[in-house]
């Protein structure tokens, strides 16, 4: 009889783990759909951007992107991050009212932060004498940074709740949107930068209108919230836009070079190697509740697991990439940009030690440390800068390529070595 009970036991127990682990197959396999087709719809649509598109075009685009670094957390203040770390604590009554209060916030203060940042790029344009006119351009490029938050604070909600179909419907749907008005703005309409710039802010207007009214449940704010979620946020906000000294500075330093045709061939194997990166996000959008969780029980054995399995998972396509790049771009670029082919490889390089670096950040942000992770990035965008303006000005675009490889392995590094100690440290006041 018992040994009847025992079976009956474990015959649910395997029942349930196999429903479990279901339920996040079919999860990883929609947020990796919706990856994929994002990025398959970019490059479908990326010959035709190439052809229509000249090298200075492109080097004003991606001197433009590199500063949503710096913007997305200023918009954001990583008000999502904290809704994302709390959801598992609070009764369903209680996360409503932390929705509702955040949606507020990021919709009120993410304006007054755009105002505040196309003010203040004024005057640096000013001061800099930029290679292009401030007006439209700016503007373009700024907005969408600020609707976006709706996108995400949308897609996180679907996250946290498991549902995915309905996370990759909306991806896609952005993705759709973005494509189609590029087409009709960069092709048929011939407008180059401005058309490409327009296409993603009417996109992301039609996008952050229908994730607003699909969030927002009554006006309910909540001060006692933000006031946390501030104090929570700030840490990690600085230090995200510090990632500009990782990632972005070079674009600063490059753009001084007035070279926009390099800058335009450096841009494109940063844009096509760049489509890699969502293989990460969407490992890692899979198993990021997965990996609060494990730190929540402190799990380090699984936690290691996770961590393992997303690197190894975002190496592959990268390595592919590395192999056949010179073929890939003749393809997506319809053969007009194959001299970015060096600066693509050493950027799908970087893909694989930025994955690194954000699992790391990950981890020591999950354990509640963001103020610990906030004085590493501090200390790693010194270094960084002084690196760039080196590299920079003894190897030119060359050596801003390498040095964003360097600076994730740099950072990697720092991080690595600073779990391990706040690891041994919790051991060793547990014993």
């Amino acid at each position: 009889m018992m040994k009847c009970v025992w079976m009956a036991d474990l015959f649910a127990t395997a029942i349930a783990s196999a429903a479990r682990y279901r339920r996040y197959v079919n999860s990883s396999l929609l947020y990796l759909m919706s990856s994929v087709l994002t990025a398959a719809i970019a490059l479908l649509i990326n010959p035709a951007m190439a052809s229509n598109l000249s090298p200075s075009d492109y080097a004003l685009l991606g001197y433009l992107t590199s500063f949503n670094y710096i913007l997305v957390p200023l918009f954001s203040f990583s008000l999502v991050s904290y809704f994302l770390r709390n959801y598992f604590k609070l009764s369903e009554e209680r996360r409503e009212v932390v929705s509702d209060t955040i949606l507020i916030a990021l919709t009120a203060y993410g304006f007054m932060a755009l105002l505040g940042s196309l003010s203040i790029f004024y005057i640096y344009a000013r001061w800099s004498g930029l290679n292009f006119s401030y007006y439209p351009y700016v503007l373009l490029a700024f907005a969408p940074v600020y609707l976006n938050n709706m996108l995400v604070f949308f897609q996180v909600t679907c996250r946290v709740r498991r549902d995915a179909a309905k996370f990759c419907l909306v991806t896609v749907l952005n993705a759709l949107l973005s494509a189609g008005f590029a087409l009709l703005f960069v092709v048929h309409y011939e407008s180059g930068a401005v058309g490409r710039l327009s296409a993603t802010l009417i996109a992301s207007l039609f996008t952050a209108v229908y994730c607003f009214r699909h969030l927002f449940k009554k006006f309910r704010f909540d001060h006692a919230v933000i006031k946390e979620a501030f104090l929570f946020g700030w840490p990690i906000s600085v230090s995200t836009m510090l990632w500009y000294f990782f990632n972005g500075v070079d674009s600063m330093m490059l753009e001084r070079l007035h070279d926009s045709y390099t800058f335009g061939y450096y841009n494109v194997g940063l844009q096509i190697a760049g489509y890699l990166s969502l293989f990460y996000t969407a490992v890692a959008q899979t198993f990021e509740p997965d990996i609060y969780q494990a730190v929540s029980v402190n799990n380090v054995r699984r936690l290691f697991y996770l961590i393992a399995g997303i690197l190894f998972l975002n190496s592959l396509p990268n390595l592919f990439y590395i192999c056949f790049t010179r073929e890939i771009l003749d393809i997506l670029t319809a053969g007009h940009y194959l001299g970015a082919e060096a600066f693509s490889k050493i950027f799908a390089i970087k893909n694989i030690a930025m994955g690194v670096y954000y699992s790391s950040i990950t981890v020591i942000i999950a354990y509640g440390f963001p103020k610990s992770e906030l004085s590493i990035r501090i200390v790693g965008s010194v270094i960084c800068l002084l690196m760039f303006n080196l590299l920079i000005k003894n190897f030119a675009f060359v050596g801003a390529a390498w040095g964003q490889v360097a600076s994730f392995v740099m950072m990697s590094t720092l991080n690595g070595a600073y779990i391990c100690y706040m690891l041994r440290r919790r051991g060793a006041a547990a014993a």
